[in-house]
């Protein structure tokens, strides 16, 4: 899948400094066309490891899922990070809604695992979070016997998504750990969330409760299905969401040797999208579409590891110069879609039926535990601009339909087409309010 580029020009202090660290961190994060053995089997371990039957594809408040973040923790330990939640490496929180299978999960809890790497001098008050989702699917069908691992048809492995960015955060914190940095750089949170895959649920409680100041995080960078490289290039999106971010990737890409394919957006659909609309910058490396997506056959064996190291050389490349690049790196309101777009009309595993092309031009606020579907931001140019829609804005009513979440909120805007004149209703600072708004086609967003 490909996605267009944008340029965008710096300062030229900052673009200096960016292209000086990419000479700095080249030999620490080298752009070989082979990576070292040593890497590619350290890689393959750490994702055979979460792939493994004994946890049983990691679904959010599973045995299994609870065994892996036990696993996690360990290696942050090994690694040398220290723990993020006070004296432990994970923060439970309460899950909601349906897994993957339709099962209930109320009543279960979930768990994030974080280390932190600090940073010294002026910028250590800065922080950078480093991402990726542990969990996936779980059970197929459940095993013949409770206490059995389930067999190779009876679970989904998840080795691309997401032990891949898993394995590629751990590797990358061991070596940022063991090298040796600048006088003056950021803080390194190394996050993975729990419940992504039942509606980012780990990323939202985490931005609801951080173990740092929200507003002191200066970049989240998500890895996320980085199992192999499509047509070579690895995609990054989420350019535009700071002014230095075009830069630092760019650079990272020629230190390292890996090819992106850019996109400025940071809505598509995985955890940084929950810190997009909290006005966190945020890049978004996914290595793209792949057959055995959300099937059994999402296995260690069918893994490029040799990719993956040149991923964890890019990633390890982008953290470093990122730690030490000056200058504001104020948020910026991006529109248009992304890469497993989850906004308005776009795809997800509960996917609604209807008119997948009606375009009203809102993002979800994630983080939001409430009913309605509350506005994280309005794309300049869209039809909800256009009739004075606003961040904060809470939907309850759309058409014929009452929205109590994203999910009856998609299943009424695909029950109209482009063009068609729709009254909704809203909540704003405890006022009931009605719109009529011409609907769009999502081939207008820019």
């Amino acid at each position: 899948m490909k996605i267009g580029t944008a340029k965008c020009v710096l300062p030229r202090p900052v673009a200096a400094v960016l292209v000086l660290c990419s000479c700095l961190c080249a030999a620490a994060w080298s752009g070989a066309a082979e990576p070292a053995p040593a890497s590619v089997a350290a890689l393959q371990r750490r994702v055979m490891s979460l792939t493994a039957p004994s946890f049983a594809g990691r679904a959010a408040g599973s045995a299994g899922g609870r065994a892996a973040t036990d696993t996690l923790a360990a290696w942050f330990a090994a690694a040398g990070l220290r723990s993020a939640f006070g004296d432990a490496f994970t923060q439970e929180f309460p899950l909601t809604g349906k897994g993957w299978t339709g099962d209930d999960l109320a009543g279960l809890t979930g768990r994030n695992v974080a280390g932190v790497i600090p940073g010294s001098g002026a910028l250590a008050g800065r922080w950078l979070v480093v991402a990726a989702h542990l969990d996936h699917l779980g059970t197929v069908a459940p095993p013949s016997s409770p206490a059995a691992n389930p067999g190779p048809a009876d679970y989904y492995p998840g080795a691309n998504d997401n032990a891949s960015g898993v394995a590629v955060t751990h590797e990358t914190a061991r070596r940022l750990c063991a090298g040796v940095g600048a006088p003056s750089r950021r803080s390194v949170l190394v996050l993975n969330t729990d419940g992504e895959e039942s509606g980012l649920q780990g990323a939202a409680w985490f931005v609801a409760h951080p173990c740092v100041v929200l507003d002191s995080i200066d970049v989240m960078i998500n890895l996320d299905t980085v199992g192999h490289l499509s047509d070579g290039r690895l995609i990054v999106s989420g350019l535009g969401t700071a002014a230095p971010l075009e830069a630092a990737v760019n650079a990272a890409a020629s230190a390292s040797g890996v090819p992106v394919n850019p996109s400025r957006g940071g809505w598509s659909g995985s955890d940084h999208m929950v810190f997009n609309t909290r006005e966190v910058p945020v890049l978004f490396l996914f290595g793209g579409a792949y057959p055995e997506y959300n099937r059994p056959a999402d296995t260690a064996a069918a893994l490029d590891y040799t990719a993956m190291a040149r991923i964890t050389d890019f990633t390890g490349a982008l953290v470093e110069q990122l730690r030490i690049a000056p200058g504001d790196f104020a948020w910026r309101m991006v529109g248009g879609g992304g890469l497993r777009d989850q906004s308005e009309g776009g795809t997800s595993p509960t996917d609604a039926p209807g008119n997948r092309q009606t375009w009203l031009g809102t993002m979800p606020d994630f983080t939001e535990g409430q009913t309605g579907y509350r506005l994280a931001a309005v794309f300049e140019g869209s039809p909800a601009a256009a009739v004075g829609l606003q961040k904060g804005d809470v939907l309850v009513r759309f058409g014929d339909y009452d929205v109590s979440d994203l999910a009856t909120f998609t299943t009424a805007l695909r029950a109209y087409g482009p063009g068609d004149l729709v009254e909704i209703g809203i909540l704003r600072d405890g006022r009931d309010m009605r719109f009529t708004v011409a609907l769009g086609d999502r081939a207008q967003r820019r």
